[in-house]
């Protein structure tokens, strides 16, 4: 512990009149519960970073920018210290910190903050999110600000990265999540915002559920954080033992502070797989649009790796799994008539009412068709869908489009 307060006043003392800001306050309990209800409100929103009303427009974020800037625009608007470890890992400097002077040429304070988290961004990503600036926590105490971090093999040895952070917890256990993708840096977006967004990987070695490290305990074993801070491995052993969705499950068994009715869960279900396909539109379309203004030329791995859609279909795929674990295990209790007959049209290929499950959730793809999620569950277990950026728009859809030569990049 006393090595912790040395590193803490280092930082501290670091800071000079040129500093991005100056931490007056330090990190305790208290704050780490404060930045959990601040998660929760509306300062916390999709386009905190592109509103041009937002104190903090014009920050360019992805997905483990957006859950740096978070953090850091709480340390900053409260006088909090803010540090990670450096990704260069220069012998001269091991963390970068709101005590950094290259900015001190911007008078404004929130832009200040802005062309920091600008800067850093080019640097950090969900590796140093993972391994060097969180720790895993304990399920129980999962709560707003807590981020779920993810790695899945792709092809050829590439690999997928992303992370979440949970801006709420609903009262039946599911999660609400803000979050970016490079995509939506490029494009200039606002933040995805997802209600009851089914989580579909497990959590493994360094990736799952985790909390920020305060500047004093960078650097520090995880065994050796203080019990306040709730760190545990639990989650890793409980996913290889239980599987995706019996462990997802026991999480929001765990937080939930109602009972959901069968009627309730499976609606919930229902939802999240039509907000799942809807965004793939929006997905596509980015990808289809910067194809075509390229004259459809092979993308290189750093534009595939923006606009290709594999981790997303896996994760739509995902929300029709967990339809059909719930439907198996509870379908017979669901008194919703109506709900009933669009689940069985969806999960069961001897019945399907088009009319009544395209009304329920149309998914509009301009240009191309409009489809219902029954259809879009058969294109999807048969493997029709495309997740390549250099497929045409139907090719994308399951259609018989034009399917591309270029490289698989993953």
């Amino acid at each position: 512990m006393h090595t912790h307060k040395i590193l803490l006043a280092l930082l501290l003392s670091f800071s000079t009149l040129g500093a991005v800001w100056h931490a007056d306050n330090a990190w305790d309990n208290n704050y780490e519960e404060m930045y959990s209800k601040w998660m929760t409100s509306k300062e916390v929103h999709a386009k905190l970073f592109v509103d041009p009303a937002s104190k903090y427009y014009g920050l360019r974020a992805d997905c483990a920018d957006a859950a740096y800037a978070l953090r850091a625009i709480f340390s900053f608007e409260n006088s909090l210290p803010f540090a990670i470890s450096n990704p260069s890992g220069g012998r001269s400097n091991n963390y970068l910190s709101n005590s950094v002077t290259a900015f001190d040429r911007i008078s404004n304070p929130h832009k200040r903050v802005v062309a920091f988290l600008n800067n850093l961004g080019e640097s950090v990503g969900t590796e140093n999110l993972s391994r060097l600036d969180t720790y895993p926590v304990k399920l129980a105490s999962i709560r707003p600000s807590t981020l779920f971090t993810y790695k899945i093999k792709g092809r050829f040895g590439k690999v997928i990265r992303h992370a979440y952070t949970i801006k709420n917890i609903q009262t039946t256990g599911s999660f609400d999540l803000i979050y970016s993708t490079q995509a939506i840096k490029k494009e200039n977006l606002p933040m995805n915002y997802r209600e009851g967004k089914e989580l579909v990987n497990l959590p493994q070695t360094v990736w799952g559920f985790r909390r920020f490290k305060s500047p004093e305990y960078l650097g520090t074993q995880n065994s050796a954080l203080p019990e306040f801070l709730s760190y545990s491995e639990e989650q890793f052993s409980l996913a290889k033992k239980l599987g995706q969705n019996e462990f997802f499950t026991y999480v929001k068994s765990l937080l939930k502070t109602e009972n959901e009715t069968p009627n309730k869960l499976i609606a919930r279900v229902l939802k999240n797989i039509c907000q799942e396909a809807s965004q793939r539109i929006g997905n596509v379309n980015q990808g289809v649009a910067y194809n075509n203004s390229r004259n459809g030329r092979c993308m290189d791995y750093t534009d595939y790796d923006i606009y290709s859609t594999p981790a997303r279909d896996k994760a739509l795929k995902g929300a029709y799994e967990s339809l059909a674990y719930n439907w198996q295990k509870i379908g017979s209790q669901v008194s919703d008539n109506q709900l009933a007959l669009i689940v069985e049209s969806i999960v069961k290929s001897t019945y399907l009412d088009e009319e009544l499950v395209l009304e329920y959730c149309p998914i509009r793809v301009e240009g191309l068709a409009t489809y219902n999620l029954a259809e879009l569950w058969r294109r999807i277990r048969n493997g029709n869908l495309s997740s390549h950026p250099n497929d045409s728009l139907g090719a994308r859809w399951g259609e018989a489009g034009v399917r591309t030569s270029c490289k698989v990049w993953y």
